[in-house]
């Protein structure tokens, strides 16, 4: 069954299972039209992208907070998060940021089937003004430098960013430390043993 990774790492209500079924069909219907991931991620949906993304919550307390998500594409992290802070009644704001006018119809399209919370601002993040995140998010968006810089206006002084990142995040990490002071830890992947999660606060520039 390929939800089964998925559902072991998440206990959740079989209206939730459905709600990502949905989502499933509506991605690979959207898909045959607009490019929002590789075709050859379809098939394995539930780990590549659903565990991927929902992984993160682990990571973050979001109960009250302001969550924004850079670059969300089709969805991923922010309508998976979603789903997953209405399944279990967590109340948190959500704003999803994406550039893509095709793409942001494909977020709405979703957010009215799944009856879901949730904001999208169809621009790009450069020129937004300051968002106040409590928590920032992007995956699959750039290098971490320019997570960095991004967060450093878009998030609070006591935010927290979490970034889904591959086998070449420790480059990143020395590569974006010579421009900035930053707290981190790093959390192995559920869904890839050569990805992590970097949970990064406390940032300055150098």
């Amino acid at each position: 069954m390929k939800q089964n990774l998925f559902l072991k790492s998440f206990n959740v209500s079989r209206e939730t299972i459905n709600s990502l079924c949905e989502y499933e069909t509506l991605l690979s219907k959207w898909n045959s039209k607009i490019n929002l991931v590789s075709k050859n991620t379809l098939a394995d949906i539930w780990n590549r992208h659903f565990l991927d993304s929902g992984q993160i919550i682990k990571h973050v307390d979001a109960s009250r907070k302001r969550w924004v998500d850079v670059g969300s594409g089709a969805g991923f992290p922010g309508l998976v998060i979603a789903l997953l802070l209405r399944d279990r009644e967590i109340d948190c704001e959500l704003v999803l940021i994406e550039k893509s006018t095709k793409k942001v119809y494909f977020l709405n399209e979703v957010i009215r089937k799944l009856d879901l919370n949730v904001k999208v601002l169809n621009n790009d993040i450069g020129n937004v003004e300051p968002l106040n995140a409590d928590i920032l998010t992007a995956r699959a968006f750039s290098e971490l430098n320019e997570l960095i810089q991004i967060a450093h206006i878009h998030r609070k002084e006591s935010g927290i960013c979490l970034f889904l990142k591959g086998e070449n995040y420790r480059l990143e990490i020395d590569k974006t430390l010579n421009y900035w002071f930053f707290d981190y830890d790093i959390f192995n992947s559920l869904s890839n043993p050569s990805g992590k999660i970097i949970r990064v606060k406390n940032i300055l520039k150098r």
